[in-house]
Parts: C-alpha cells; structure tokens; sequence
C-alpha cells in the first residue's frame, strides 16, 4: 500500500522499545529452509531491524528495505547489513541474488502482488520466501483483549489502515502468486507477559493507538486515561497475551 512512508517515524523509539522480537522457533523454521552457505538475504519492510539483525548473524550479507527514514534510522549497523530507504516495490536488484526473502510484520503495507513478482524474481532456485506477523493484544482472550478490541474497532479506527482489518491478506495474496503452489503455513503459539509500562510502550508503537493519541489536544493526557481504564479493568500486570504466529513459507522452484 502506497503512502504508509513517514507514519511509523515518530513511534520509532516505541517500536523499538517494546516490539516483542521474534521467539527462536521462528529463526530456526525459517533457517531450516536455507541451508549453508547462507550468503545473500533481503528484508523488506525492515522497521527498526528486529528481523534484519539476526538475519546478519546468519548470512554473509544482508539488505534491509525501511522506506521511513526514522525506523531505518534505528537499524543497528552491523557487519554484512545495508540498509535501504526505497520500497519494495521499486527495489531493483539482480535476478537470483538473494536466497531469503523476508517479511516480518510488514507485508500487509505493500502492494503484496508487485512485491511478489519482484521477490520471484530476487530469488535463487530453491530460494525462499518468508511472511510472518503476529496477534496484536487486542486479540487476547480475558478482560483486556474485549477491551482494546472495542478501541481497535471504534476509538481508534479512524486511524486503522483498512488493511489491518485483513488479516488473511498475505495468505491470500501469496496463495494467488506463482509462489502459490509451494505455499507452507505454518501457525506458532507465542506467549508473552506484558507490565502496565510494556503494554502501555506496545500501544504507543502501533499506528492506530499512537495516531488517535497524536491527534488529542493533550496526547499525553489520552494516554494517561487509557492507561487509567486499563488499570481499573485489569489491574497493574503483568497481563498474559497470546502473541500467535502465523509463518508463511514459499519456495521458488
């Protein structure tokens, strides 16, 4: 989805701050499809870094794409990681120079079937491409994931990018690809115990609960109602959430 650049630059520190990373199980399914000589990856949509900075233990050399220059801006450098301000769907690259491709959280701001005619493209023969994301807490089960729902849905929408109603995008959109006949989804359970502070720091990153925030009078004082509500509802935490995972993982033949 064209326009998204520049959104996430002033929740950067958040992000970076209160993202959970993703659990081991990820890296390990995802590694197991490329074996070494790992020497060439790609992310997209690479945020403040969280997946490109275990990708640059792993390979040789790693291309992190993050259009938003204060996301990128966070990216720790790292031997063998260049980072990149274009968007993936202008990116130019060499036919076969990557063997991963990666996307983690990211795939459902892009204009998924341009993206995917390039990335089949990047790919070597027997490379892969990997799409994941996570639940956000307002998918929780218990008194707190009603709650943030109904926020989701009504205080908040008019900041919800549609797509965030979609969950199922990637799925589809990679199924209808030329990836689609080598398609592997692949559903991780991820649990996380959350302080009022973590909480309140994962709401302040998202696009939705930061907007709303930023367009109050007094953002600090919206924040501080919420978190008001949170307390009164469910107490002070830790609060348990289901981070759950869906891994998508394709193949070019």
């Amino acid at each position: 989805m064209s326009g998204f650049e520049g959104r996430f630059g002033a929740l950067a520190d958040a992000y970076r701050a209160f993202r959970p990373g993703w659990p081991p199980e990820v890296r390990e399914r995802i590694l197991a499809r490329v074996p070494p000589p790992r020497r060439r990856a790609l992310d997209l949509g690479a945020g403040t870094g969280l997946v490109a900075s275990w990708l640059a233990q792993e390979f040789v050399e790693v291309v992190a794409l993050e259009p938003d220059g204060g996301m990128r801006a966070r990216i720790e450098p790292r031997p063998g990681l260049e980072t990149s301000g274009e968007r993936a769907e202008d990116a130019r690259f060499e036919a076969a120079s990557f063997q991963l491709v990666t996307a983690g959280n990211a795939f459902h701001w892009m204009d998924g079937p341009a993206v995917l005619a390039r990335t089949w493209d990047w790919l070597v023969p027997g490379g892969t491409l990997a799409l994941f994301r996570y639940d956000p807490p307002h998918d929780a089960a218990g008194p707190l994931g009603p709650f943030l729902r109904r926020e989701f849905e009504v205080t908040w929408r008019a900041h919800v990018d549609p797509r965030l109603f979609d969950p199922d995008y990637a799925r589809r959109t990679l199924a209808a690809s030329r990836f689609g006949t080598t398609l592997e989804l692949q559903r991780l359970s991820n649990p996380r115990a959350l302080t009022l502070p973590e909480l309140m720091g994962f709401l302040r990153s998202t696009s939705y609960a930061g907007g709303h925030a930023r367009a109050q009078p007094d953002p600090g004082e919206a924040w501080r109602q919420l978190e008001a509500r949170i307390v009164a509802l469910a107490g002070r935490g830790p609060f348990a959430f289901e981070f759950r995972i869906e891994l998508l993982l394709a193949t070019r033949p």
